[in-house]
């Protein structure tokens, strides 16, 4: 069973058994800045894992995307419903949306979900000659520099350099600005999305809110927003959380004003390593 320290604080009590239900395995995603990146490797950026003869992603209009993430399911802590083995790679448009059809979270026009279930070793049968690629503008050295571009000149991709990735496992409740949290109370009111606000749950929600803070760069677990939970359908919260990427640490990372991205999946395609319907969005302050 999944369980955390803080849950035993006192105002968990009556909720600590619908917590521990509600517990979920992470993978966190730790950065380190990285000049020398290996083709198989997780990793923010770089150049991507391409096996020769695949088509690399281009959007709608024909123009390349860019790697903004990949994933090696070997290097990872294993997840339920997730791949132990292959990569999986997202690419995004160098805009000013990074690829995010907001109105349309599923349309990958703009971006693009690559997963290789098997990986090839050998280096000679891989994509190495990356020229076709449009360069991008060189990072800022300055972290408001960078994100005070107009849209007349819009910023490239969300972070200042190309990073390794280190996997740590962790263990996540839901964020109560989640749409579907539901904390079933013992002797005590039910906590949930649309009441957690209210006066009555203030002591609750600051020790909550303090414990648990769902910040920082992940795969699975439950997501937290910047703004709003942007899945309002019932279908939409039927999605699970795939990666959440943060404006973490701020000097390496940066959505917007301090934003946070995510991929979200349906458990079904999930299991079947179908990534055609992800749901991607970002929101910022």
């Amino acid at each position: 069973m999944l369980t955390h320290p803080a849950l035993n604080h006192p105002a968990f009590a009556p909720y600590k058994n619908a917590l521990l239900a509600a517990a979920r395995p992470t993978a966190e995603m730790i950065l380190h800045p990285a000049a020398d990146l290996g083709w198989r490797q997780s990793k923010l950026g770089g150049l991507p894992y391409l096996p020769a003869g695949a088509a690399y992603p281009h959007s709608a209009d024909g123009k390349p995307l860019y790697l903004l993430l990949q994933i090696n399911f070997a290097e990872m802590p294993p997840l339920p419903d997730f791949p132990t083995e292959g990569i999986l790679q997202w690419f995004v448009e160098a805009t000013w949306t990074w690829g995010a059809n907001f109105d349309h979270p599923a349309d990958q026009s703009a971006f693009r979900l690559c997963y290789y279930p098997k990986v090839l070793t050998d280096d000679s049968a891989l994509v190495r000659d990356f020229s076709f690629l449009p360069p991008l503008d060189p990072p800022a050295q300055g972290l408001w520099q960078k994100w005070k571009r107009s849209f007349a000149r819009p910023p490239r991709l969300p972070f200042t350099q190309p990073c390794a990735i280190r996997f740590e496992a962790g263990v996540q409740f839901p964020a109560l600005d989640d749409r579907t949290c539901y904390l079933t109370g013992e002797c005590a009111p039910d906590i949930h999305f649309d009441n957690w606000i209210e006066d009555e749950f203030d002591a609750f929600a600051e020790a909550y809110l303090a414990a648990f803070a769902g910040n920082g760069n992940r795969v699975g677990g439950y997501p937290t927003f910047t703004q709003d939970d942007p899945r309002l359908s019932a279908e939409e919260m039927a999605y699970v959380q795939l990666v959440q990427l943060d404006s973490q640490p701020p000097e390496l990372m940066m959505w917007g004003d301090a934003g946070i991205a995510h991929l979200f999946i349906r458990p079904d395609d999930l299991r079947r390593r179908d990534f055609s319907r992800v749901l991607y969005t970002w929101d910022c302050s």
